[in-house]
């Protein structure tokens, strides 16, 4: 399944609704419930379509927003957020310019290709090259040593 990438125009929608939701969670411990039924879906009959002149479902969207809001602070930022300007920005090269869809960006794809195919020597080539870059840190150290010694050695077996 495909889903097609954000318009402009979806994005201005969701930070509008980020701020909608913003304006209700601003308050210092999240919003608190206010009297009336505090879940939408049971204030909605099973063949009844939310109506907005009906103040019982007015209360129930606020307080089951407001369930939401304390239950799970600022969610809305992480995901409306997180979608809209990192994934969709394209100056982070997530997503595939070429296609209205959301698809990787061929680098992306381009890196988990490489990385499949050199999967399986991959961690003991890593070993390998840590390996020898100790064991030639392990070298230089040695004969820094040893010179300094042979320097100490010379000076005290020299006349003075």
């Amino acid at each position: 399944m495909k889903m097609a990438r954000p318009s402009a125009r979806d994005i201005d929608a969701a930070d509008e609704l980020h701020w909608v939701l913003s304006a209700i969670d601003s308050r210092w411990g999240g919003p608190w419930a206010t009297d009336g039924p505090d879940d939408l879906r049971a204030a909605l009959a099973a063949d009844e379509e939310f109506d907005s002149d009906n103040r019982e479902h007015l209360q129930a969207l606020y307080n089951h927003l407001a369930k939401l809001l304390r239950r799970t602070p600022n969610f809305y930022g992480r995901v409306i957020d997180g979608m809209c300007h990192v994934i969709c920005w394209d100056r982070n090269a997530i997503l595939d310019p070429a296609d209205d869809c959301l698809s990787l960006h061929p680098d992306l794809l381009a890196g988990r290709e490489l990385l499949h195919k050199h999967r399986a020597d991959f961690l003991p080539r890593l070993e390998r090259e840590a390996r020898a870059a100790v064991a030639a840190q392990v070298e230089h150290s040695a004969a820094t040593h040893l010179t300094a010694m042979r320097a100490d050695w010379a000076q005290k077996a020299s006349p003075a």
